[in-house]
């Protein structure tokens, strides 16, 4: 294996760290983020750099209390940014659309391309990494972060050097995700690689992340409502 699937084949979220990325590094891993491919070359997202240690206790509270981005070292934010695409428009004098959903979906592909070039940068570098759901309460984040109207936060980086060395988790059977011209096995088939990679825990997990009322019903709620 070359050196780019050997870091991706390691990757794990690390939750603790010791320090932060060096200036220079994190530098190049925001560059490295900047040169994902974008529909268009527009890049509709914006990234926030964010050090401020009252900032960061302010986004943990508003993502439930989560104390590795309370203590995160850097957490960067990658943000649908449909602000500055409309004062292009304005200043091209141009005629404005109403934004649709089509607008968020673009943003939101090229926002999660993005994050995970500037994790693999910093990983090969080194440096521990967790993604952070920014989407769970985004106008909560924009307002912590005095970000403009259409600027979205969607997704997290937390960025530092690790403080410790969970193990590698597994993930399921490349037979659930994976099909050759088409959908591959059936859904019924691919839903037990799921039951059985999480055995006991599988109904519990199940019914917290996808039941009714929850995770991503209450999300979606809250994301909605922003959005509008």
């Amino acid at each position: 294996m070359n050196k780019v699937i050997e870091t991706i084949q390691s990757h794990r979220s690390i939750r603790k760290y010791t320090g932060p990325p060096s200036e220079e590094h994190l530098e190049a891993i925001v560059n490295s983020a900047i040169r994902a491919p974008t529909a268009w070359n527009l890049m509709p997202v914006s990234i926030q750099v964010i050090k401020d240690p009252q900032l960061l206790q302010a986004i943990g509270d508003a993502l439930g209390g989560q104390e590795h981005v309370k203590n995160a070292p850097v957490l960067l934010s990658f943000s649908v940014d449909y602000a500055k695409i409309i004062d292009a428009l304005d200043q091209l004098d141009i005629e404005k659309p109403s934004p649709t959903i089509e607008w968020a979906v673009t943003a939101a592909v090229d926002a999660g391309i993005m994050a995970g070039w500037a994790a693999l940068a910093a990983e090969s570098l080194g440096y521990g990494v967790s993604f952070i759901a920014l989407y769970s309460n985004p106008c909560r984040v924009a307002e912590i972060l005095e970000l403009p109207k259409r600027v979205i936060p969607l997704v997290g980086l937390v960025i530092g050097v690790p403080g410790e060395e969970p193990p590698v988790r597994s993930r399921v059977h490349s037979e659930s995700v994976v099909g050759v011209n088409g959908y591959g096995k059936n859904s019924v088939e691919k839903a037990s690689h799921i039951v059985d990679l999480y055995g006991s825990r599988a109904k519990r997990l199940l019914a917290y992340v996808a039941g009714r009322g929850g995770y991503l019903e209450r999300v979606s709620a809250e994301l909605r409502k922003c959005l509008e």
